[in-house]
């Protein structure tokens, strides 16, 4: 088994709050939902920084990842009360990401010729949000705010889109090793889960603002995102 037992517990007890906050999100009670949010966004955060801690992260590039994700916390603390300073912190932390997995790429020899087109398929969806945003999808995103929103949108769909450039590039280098295939897989759909979360909240804050269902997808692919990003860290420390 590639993951330890008690990264599978913790797995299972994150999953079980992540549930129940797909209801006290929606409750209409907030002191509820903060409660669960705070120590949702408490248990990712904590996981990896015991792992950074037990395998003596703190002096090697991952400390990069660790930092990245200490503002993916402090973004999810901030939005309970202001949208936009937490998503000013969570900017922060998705270019530190995306920062990460470009080093990551160099420590591994990739050349940036063979990920070059990261920047294509990051023009791709950024694009598409912006011709979404044209055609009156996103109907209550107006100006100024639509000029902040888009660099977010930008900042998110670059860690997303050079992990998924990350799983093309090392596909040659993972050939049995299934530690490294599972660490790179994390990792992987952790961040496209987590750029996919922010496409929902821009539908929900800015089209349908009472849809739950919509509101569920965003904090569902998130906190899974974020959950298999810090149980890459195991793996990367190893």
């Amino acid at each position: 088994m590639v993951l330890p037992t008690y990264s599978i517990i913790f797995a299972v007890a994150y999953i079980c709050v992540m549930i129940s906050y797909f209801f006290s999100e929606t409750s209409g009670n907030f002191k509820r939902r903060a409660i669960n949010k705070i120590t949702l966004a408490s248990m990712f955060w904590f996981y990896a920084l015991i792992e950074m801690i037990r395998l003596g992260g703190f002096s090697t590039l991952y400390f990069m990842l660790f930092i990245g994700i200490t503002f993916s916390y402090w973004g999810d603390i901030w939005l309970l009360w202001d949208f936009t300073k937490g998503g000013i912190v969570f900017a922060v932390g998705n270019v530190i990401i995306a920062g990460f997995i470009v080093a990551y790429m160099t420590q591994l020899g990739v050349p940036f010729l063979s990920y070059w087109w990261a920047l294509i398929l990051i023009g791709l969806f950024v694009g598409l949000f912006i011709i979404l945003y044209k055609k009156g999808f996103y109907k209550h995103l107006k100006p100024p705010f639509v000029y902040a929103f888009v660099p977010y949108i930008l900042s998110v769909s670059a860690h997303g889109c050079l992990s998924l450039v990350l799983i093309f590039v090392t596909s040659s280098l993972v050939k049995g090793n299934p530690q490294f295939a599972t660490q790179l897989a994390f990792l992987f759909f952790g961040s496209m889960l987590f750029m996919i979360s922010d496409y929902f909240i821009a539908w929900h804050n800015f089209r349908d603002k009472y849809n739950k269902a919509i509101l569920r997808l965003n904090s569902g692919t998130y906190f899974t995102g974020l959950l298999l990003i810090v149980l890459s860290f195991t793996l990367f420390l190893k």
